[in-house]
């Protein structure tokens, strides 16, 4: 497995098993800033996108709620001094909309930038520096985020 790690819930084994149901759970999906998402459901799929060195990174849950809908739960984990962890949870009719909605997601929309232009004491270096660095962390983010979502569309798509 690469850097993302996708766990279908209902296979704990690498090859998923297929038709196994979980009883649904009371689960209480957080989001910052606003009210949690409460819902009965069933844990269709989860991972992460951590890997050793990263700054940030994603996680990601897919509840099956009643018969159609999915909620989905992302959070963005950020490693740095101060920073706060970003929570949502959004519910969706059915699990090719949640799956639309995740791909469309930008994953370097919470990327803190540590850059500041209007600081007449940087550099015109200084301010290259730190943009192309910035650069490499949006795109090692995106990379990671992008392969989370593979992985968990590909076990998805073994366990149906």
């Amino acid at each position: 497995m690469s850097a993302a790690h996708a766990v279908p819930h209902d296979a704990p084994d690498p090859a998923p098993a297929r038709g196994l149901k979980r009883k649904p759970q009371s689960v209480t999906l957080q989001v910052s800033g606003g009210r949690p998402l409460r819902l009965r459901g069933e844990l269709l799929a989860e991972g992460n996108s951590w890997a050793p060195g990263t700054e940030a990174w994603h996680e990601i849950a897919l509840y099956r709620h009643d018969q159609e809908e999915v909620a989905v739960a992302l959070r963005t984990f950020r490693k740095a001094e101060g920073s706060t962890d970003i929570h949502r949870a959004e519910l969706f009719p059915n699990l090719e909309e949640a799956m639309a909605w995740l791909i469309a997601f930008d994953p370097t929309a919470d990327l803190q930038v540590d850059l500041d232009c209007a600081d007449r004491t940087l550099s015109t270096a200084m301010i290259t520096l730190r943009a192309a660095t910035l650069r490499q962390r949006a795109d090692d983010i995106t990379r990671q985020y992008q392969s989370l979502l593979g992985e968990m569309l590909l076990h998805l798509d073994q366990g149906a």
